[in-house]
């Protein structure tokens, strides 16, 4: 008798520690499920989400990466390979884009516009409206149509996911976060300033 409850305590303990290991398991496959839409999230973080005063400040980041490198064919583009597929930081006039081809060579779907939504939600970007849809071009240079959906991310910027809804292996998924929208008017309004004295 006394040997039979220590035996029953050690099955129980071992049941227990399965379950829990069993669910450890399914929320470690559950975040690598996705990797790349992990990778292009934490990559937009590592960049596009930090505060930058300007453009220059920006490039100047992306520059001394050691993780990131110019793109051969794009200027002013700068790129990483993981999992076999090129994700890219771009700096812009008015802020910072990240950027992935959706569909890669075998036609198989990164992840789907689903997916990448429901995870920016899940990181605290805020919805300021319903997805509409519109024309853009791809890199064959043929029109095709893209889902955009505007949100208002963790930090207060206005960022905007396009979203290729055909031809996933003709354009570039991007999600582009607003930052010197102030210092690109102030700019403008001295270029404006400084014609107007000329003029006189």
């Amino acid at each position: 008798m006394n040997k039979v409850v220590p035996l029953m305590v050690l099955c129980s303990a071992a049941i227990i520690t399965t379950i829990v290991l069993s669910g450890c398991d399914n929320t470690a496959s559950a975040s690598t499920e996705k990797p790349h839409l992990n990778t292009f999230l934490s990559l937009h973080n590592q960049y596009c989400e930090k505060k930058y005063n300007d453009q220059e400040t920006l490039t100047k980041t992306l520059e001394v990466s050691p993780e990131l490198s110019l793109a051969k064919d794009f200027k002013g583009v700068y790129e990483v390979h993981k999992h076999g597929v090129s994700y890219a930081v771009s700096p812009e006039e008015d802020g910072c884009t990240t950027d992935v081809m959706i569909q890669n060579e075998d036609k198989s779907e990164l992840f789907s516009f689903e997916d990448i939504n429901k995870a920016l939600i899940g990181l605290g970007y805020v919805e300021t409206g319903k997805p509409v849809s519109r024309k853009d071009i791809g890199t064959d240079q043929s029109e095709l149509t893209i889902i955009e959906k505007k949100y208002v991310s963790p930090k207060g910027e206005i960022t905007v996911l396009d979203y290729p809804l055909e031809k996933k292996d003709k354009y570039y998924m991007t999600l582009f976060a607003e930052k010197f929208t102030q210092a690109k008017q102030q700019n403008k309004e001295k270029i404006i300033s400084t014609l107007t004295m000329a003029a006189l």
